[in-house]
């Protein structure tokens, strides 16, 4: 009897663990990924100032658990976006690869530092970054003002450039009443004020080009704030 009792649990006992494995290999074949993303193409035509690594190990980290069906590509965009310097990301199914992912990587461009802490990008947006570099002009105004301070100061940039002016632009500020004024490389502060920026710029660049270099020289500031012409303070 006890032989047999025996024989029995035995046999309960192997069964069971049959039972068990089965259910184990269950959950792993559950789990199975089909068409596991294998390759990560990262596509830019230069990267500058983002962290090539940093890209690869952000998508390699959530990629590794998807497949080419069940990975959320607005998610992984999302994700790298946060990384600094990336302005846009794009993520796409590699076409005729299914266990391939490529990712199209846009950087911002800096022109201008913005208020000490921030940059402006070729787009007149605010972007922050992990190092501030100071050999770009500074912008100093109100946050919500960018859009039209960065208008302003393509305005002037590009008249210094269609004119042939030796000069460079180190600094713009506006106050809290929004008097604008441009300090540039020479030490010369060109005071805009408030009101008919844009047609100050342009008559600014007239009279500037009417100036010769001993006059420049000895110029402080030259103050565009008058309706009807300009002013010239000497040092």
């Amino acid at each position: 009897m006890f032989i047999k009792n025996k024989k029995l649990l035995v046999s309960v006992i192997i069964v069971s663990i049959l039972i068990v494995t089965y259910i184990i290999n269950e959950k792993i074949n559950d789990k199975k990924i089909y068409f596991p993303i294998k390759t990560i193409h990262i596509k830019e035509s230069k990267i500058i100032y983002s962290n090539k690594d940093e890209i690869y190990n952000t998508a390699d980290k959530y990629l590794k658990t998807k497949s080419f069906f069940t990975m959320d590509t607005n998610y992984l965009k999302k994700e790298i976006e946060k990384i600094n310097w990336i302005r846009t990301a794009n993520i796409k199914r590699a076409r005729g690869y299914p266990n391939e992912v490529e990712i199209f990587i846009e950087e911002h461009s800096p022109v201008a530092i913005w208020n000490n802490d921030f940059y402006l990008n070729e787009s007149g947006n605010i972007f922050s970054a992990n190092k501030i570099t100071r050999d770009l002009p500074l912008i100093i105004s109100k946050t919500n003002r960018n859009d039209v301070i960065f208008e302003y100061f393509s305005l002037f940039s590009d008249g210094i450039y269609n004119h042939k002016i030796n000069e460079k632009i180190m600094k713009i500020e506006e106050n809290d009443i929004r008097s604008l004024s441009v300090f540039l490389l020479s030490n010369i502060i060109v005071k805009l004020g408030s009101k008919d920026i844009k047609k100050k710029i342009g008559i600014f660049f007239k009279a500037y080009k009417t100036l010769n270099s001993s006059d420049l020289k000895k110029i402080r500031y030259i103050d565009m704030r008058y309706s009807n012409g300009f002013a010239i303070g000497w040092k």
